[in-house]
């Protein structure tokens, strides 16, 4: 009877028995390199094939799922029969893929013979890939060596190869669904992802997820989910190559890396090096290499630990971009702050990516740029503007995903918001921000409560969580979406909408806030600083900082001060361009209350800016309690904002007196509440 269907329509089928949580259409489509049109087809061919069987197929929240008791879908796995590799369709894209991924996992050049072999195909069919892949490596630096009697190779230097690999990968599938389908058992229905089992022994992609979740799941501040599943990914393609022999050169990366980042790097290797027993990974060109990737990853910041953004360098450029977008298409995107904090929060690991020559990919770029034409081109022509300046270009990728923050002001000031949901986005800020700001739109009965991880979704206080994956059940229910929102997402969450109670309503009391900044604005400018310090390194301002505030008798211990504030300069740059200033800022319970302090140096000093070191002569010091009151978070977070749009109270920090200071700290503190 399984004979009646093709070999694409047993995948497709065995995809709907296996996934109770339905599988998408488009997804399902892309995956198999058809149109919408011939996967109709093939649907009607799984559905008449499914007719002796009781078994309904309807469609849920845009999803397709199969209705049948397990007896009964065990009854249709048996009667399909064991799938094996061969049974599985592989597309001309994907054997495409999986020929360039052979050759460059490979040292040795390989035979046409063999590799047609392997993957099932005409040596008239690869010769026909390999002339379609030799420009594609040729624009990578990479060269397709092909010789008969020979074999063919590919050549080019070992970074250059890597990432070769982790572009065709991702092509195939995002690092999320990667993940998910090599570390849950029995799910290596994608052609990739048997690859990989078949280069890679499964205990070490397990033994590799373990320690990538381990090591940064526990680094300070946490690094998000997708960004783990991405250096998953590298890991996996180093160590494959190391095996192999394949090894960095200590000639092929700068010298550029944070020591941070390398420590981190050591720490992560060292920790595959054991879970693995390959050495050769432990190796300081190898630490180098992936202490480059470490550097762009975005971190989750917690509640007890935010205070500024991360990045005081974004920060700003964030808010130049911005105004520029705004005098390009007259819209007020300046007068959103959580546009320019989503920005800066963004950018911080953009500009590291950039700087290091690392890809951004963005698989929602075709997307993006049909649905807002109009922001990407001003996104582009803005970033040109901001960026060129200091010598860094934006690849179209990082545009969309600006456009995208872009779209999400733009589609957030509508509404009232009544329900109570959680976003689960692990594809980024960015995505999720869009989503989020959909939801807004086209559900103003909807409150978007915060963005969420997979894992801790389930336990928010929430009626409704909306996800762009699949998540296991629990007593909240979900609709997974697309980021964009479409009109079937739509109708999935009204229709699970209506079968919830109405919530509750609250409102703020209007000035509630606005008399709670004023207060502490004014107690926190009048305790302000000024002192005129000698240092010769950021290390040792940050030091002669905490000895000031035990002198003070604000602090019992120079050393936990020390400590905070270093933590926190560790995730990227605190120098405002063109300004000589830099911005220290950190939480912690070795401090008895808020603190503003101004320091000057003697002599300016120099220290990483956006694309080279920039000389810096004031430090603004910012420190409050982890568990201070939000109110006084939120003024010392103005401060910020002020920093970036007022040169007055720049100037003012560099040259002014106290009690000028302290007037224009105020001012900055309360001047968005009025």
């Amino acid at each position: 009877m399984a004979n009646e269907l093709t070999d694409r329509q047993k995948l497709l089928l065995l995809e709907l028995v296996r996934h109770s949580e339905g599988v998408d259409p488009s997804e399902a489509a892309r995956r198999l390199d058809v149109s919408r049109r011939t996967l109709q087809r093939d649907l009607r061919a799984v559905a008449g094939w499914l007719r002796p069987f009781r078994v309904r197929m309807e469609s849920q929240g845009g999803r397709l799922c199969l209705q049948a008791s397990p007896q009964e879908l065990g009854r249709i796995e048996a009667e399909l029969g064991p799938v094996t590799s061969r049974t599985l369709v592989v597309t001309p894209r994907q054997r495409a893929a999986l020929l360039a991924l052979w050759l460059l996992a490979e040292p040795g050049p390989l035979k046409l013979a063999y590799l047609g072999k392997v993957l099932d195909a005409a040596p008239a069919s690869l010769s026909s890939d390999l002339n379609d892949l030799a420009p594609w490596l040729r624009a990578r630096h990479l060269t397709l060596v092909r010789r008969q009697g020979f074999g063919v190779l590919i050549e080019g230097r070992e970074v250059t190869r890597r990432e070769a690999m982790a572009d065709i990968v991702y092509e195939q599938i995002s690092p999320y669904q990667l993940a998910r389908m090599i570390t849950r058992e029995g799910d290596l229905s994608h052609p990739i992802a048997r690859w990989l089992v078949q280069f890679v022994p499964q205990s070490v992609l397990k033994g590799l997820a373990d320690t990538v979740e381990a090591v940064l799941g526990a680094a300070e501040p946490p690094v998000e989910e997708a960004d783990r599943s991405e250096v998953w990914l590298y890991a996996v393609i180093q160590w494959l190559r190391a095996a192999r022999r394949g090894l960095v050169r200590a000639t092929d990366l700068d010298e550029g890396a944070r020591p941070g980042d390398v420590a981190l790097a050591k720490e992560l290797l060292t920790s595959v090096e054991k879970a693995t027993g390959l050495s050769a990974l432990a190796t300081e060109p190898e630490i180098r290499y992936m202490a480059r990737h470490l550097a762009g990853l975005r971190v989750r910041l917690e509640d007890d630990f935010r205070l500024l953004p991360s990045n005081v360098t974004a920060l700003d450029l964030a808010h130049r971009f911005v105004r520029a977008v705004e005098d390009i298409t007259r819209l007020p995107f300046a007068s959103d702050p959580l546009l320019v904090s989503g920005l800066a929060q963004h950018l911080a690991p953009v500009l590291d990516r950039v700087r290091a020559g690392l890809p951004i990919r963005n698989p929602l770029l075709e997307e993006v740029k049909a649905r807002y034409p109009d922001l990407f081109s001003a996104a582009e022509s803005a970033a040109h503007e901001v960026f060129a300046a200091h010598g860094l270009r934006l690849p179209d990728e990082e545009i969309g995903f600006l456009a995208m923050h872009l779209g999400a002001s733009r589609e957030r000031r509508w509404a009232e918001e009544k329900w109570r949901a959680v976003i689960v986005c692990p594809h980024g800020l960015s995505s999720a921000r869009l989503l989020a700001s959909r939801v807004r739109k086209e559900l103003p009965e909807v409150s978007v409560q915060e963005v969420a991880s997979a894992k801790s979704a389930a336990h928010m206080n929430a009626d409704l969580i909306l996800s762009t994956v699949s998540l296991p059940e629990s007593g909240v229910p979900v609709v997974v979406v697309s980021p964009f929102l479409t009109e079937e997402d739509l109708r999935a969450i009204r229709l699970a909408l209506a079968k919830m109670e109405r919530p509750a309503r609250t409102s703020l009391k209007p000035g509630e806030t606005l008399t709670g900044a004023s207060k502490w604005a004014s107690r926190l400018a009048s305790l302000a600083r000024t002192a005129t310090i000698r240092a010769e390194t950021v290390g040792e301002v940050i030091r002669l900082v905490g000895l000031d505030l035990v002198r003070q008798g604000r602090a019992s211990d120079a050393e936990s001060i020390v400590e905070a504030i270093e933590r926190r300069e560790r995730l990227g740059s605190v120098v405002l361009p063109d300004r000589q200033l830099a911005v220290l800022h950190a939480r912690t319970d070795g401090i008895d209350s808020p603190f503003v302090g101004v320091y000057r140096l003697e002599r300016p000093i120099w220290m990483r800016g956006v694309a080279e070191d920039e000389p810096v002569s004031v430090f603004l010091v910012l420190l409050a309690p982890v568990h201070e009151d939000p109110v006084v978070i939120d003024g010392l977070g103005r401060i910020s904002a002020a920093l970036v749009e007022s040169e007055a109270l720049v100037e003012a920090l560099k040259s002014a007196d106290e009690e000028e200071i302290r007037r224009r700290l105020y001012d900055a503190m309360v001047r968005q509440g009025e």
